[in-house]
């Protein structure tokens, strides 16, 4: 009896598990969609036609165009320095004197040696033209035979001994103007003279000083500044001279300067491997300092109305270069040809049109057959 009393129950609460059971696995079956998967949001861009620069950025440090130290060509102390440091000079204006109190007496010496072996040269040749009336007064006799043979040689020596005098004597005259010539070429060095046009940017001796190894004054013509820079091999062999350039500097920001590549090296550095080039900029004003740091733009080459996309919207698959078009509400990989780039935007040149719609970034990895609401960005 009691065992009956225990096994009612038990099945009582099997079949009511069975029934719940079955009514739980019925709104499930219910729920399942019938239709296709939601499409998913997606950004995307056109392509769309524009122009397209090619072009690499360097950086470097700005320096006038032409720099010249000012030394003197010859030692002594200093008598004055006229220029200090930021005065503008021109070309010629005179910076400073050596003391030529020495030199000057130099000058005076060499002067008068100069007269000294004129008056030997007239004196040569006054004893020349006496020589020369001797022997012809000495060659008539001995045709005639009024005079004997010995005579004549001895007319005739004295006279080849005039006029080895009178060319010593010319010599003489020759040396001493010489001499003269550097005296006062040396009186000339007292005067240092500025060798360029521009700007004082350095001034290291003064007056009673003598110099030394350092320049006098450096003299910089900043009416032209250039950019020393290194590029690689690759990009060396993309740049060609007289290529524009726009240079910007951290001192002034928001202005732009226009230069251009004014020189490429035919030699690579060996520490390295790169090639130095040589941006130069026109400075009329004086805007740009020696010194200031700048970034310079040089324009390889450049293309106007061609279809463009950002270039994160290409992608390199298997060597080939794609875009994800969407056509409708599907994405299919497409292979385009590219052109230029500028960093921001590629040139299209073949397998998309203008207005094709294409996934934003073409790394996205999508389902298989997934289906896309297209959300087209500027």
């Amino acid at each position: 009896m009691m065992r009956k009393l225990v096994l009612v129950p038990t099945l009582v609460l099997a079949t009511a598990l069975v029934a719940a059971g079955c009514r739980s696995e019925t709104p499930t079956a219910a729920a399942e969609p019938d239709g296709p998967a939601p499409a998913l949001d997606v950004a995307a861009v056109r392509a769309t036609p524009g122009t397209i620069e090619a072009a690499i950025e360097l950086s470097g440090t700005l320096a006038p165009r032409a720099r010249v130290g000012v030394k003197p060509r010859m030692p002594g102390t200093l008598d004055s320095v006229l220029v200090d440091l930021g005065d503008h000079v021109r070309l010629g204006q005179v910076i400073a004197t050596i003391d030529r109190r020495q030199i000057d007496a130099e000058v005076d010496a060499a002067g008068a040696s100069v007269q000294v072996a004129q008056a030997g040269l007239a004196s040569a040749e006054a004893a020349l033209a006496n020589a020369e009336t001797e022997q012809a007064r000495a060659s008539s006799l001995f045709e005639s035979g009024a005079l004997p043979r010995q005579r004549l040689e001895t007319a005739d020596t004295g006279l080849r001994a005039a006029v080895a005098q009178r060319d010593l004597a010319r010599a003489s005259v020759a040396q001493a103007e010489a001499a003269a010539r550097r005296a006062r070429e040396m009186q000339k060095n007292a005067t240092l003279t500025s060798p360029v046009a521009g700007h004082i940017v350095a001034r290291h001796y003064d007056a009673g000083a003598m110099p030394g190894d350092l320049p006098v004054v450096v003299v910089a013509d900043m009416r032209e500044m250039k950019l020393e820079v290194g590029v690689s091999e690759l990009e060396a062999g993309r740049l060609r001279l007289g290529l524009p350039a726009v240079v910007t500097v951290q001192a002034r920001p928001g202005e732009t300067f226009t230069g251009r590549l004014a020189a490429i090296a035919p030699e690579v550095d060996e520490r390295n491997r790169h090639f130095r080039i040589e941006v130069r900029v026109d400075n009329p004003d004086q805007t740009l300092l020696s010194g200031m740091y700048a970034t310079v733009r040089v324009v390889l080459d450049t293309a106007h109305e061609v279809l463009t996309l950002p270039r994160e919207a290409v992608a390199t698959r298997e060597g080939q270069s794609v875009a994800m078009r969407i056509t409708g509400s599907d994405v299919a990989p497409t292979p385009v040809e590219t052109g230029l780039a500028d960093g921001r935007r590629v040139q299209i040149l073949s397998g998309l049109a203008a207005g094709d719609v294409v996934l934003a970034d073409a790394r996205r990895q999508l389902p298989a057959g997934a289906r896309v609401n297209p959300i087209v960005t500027p």
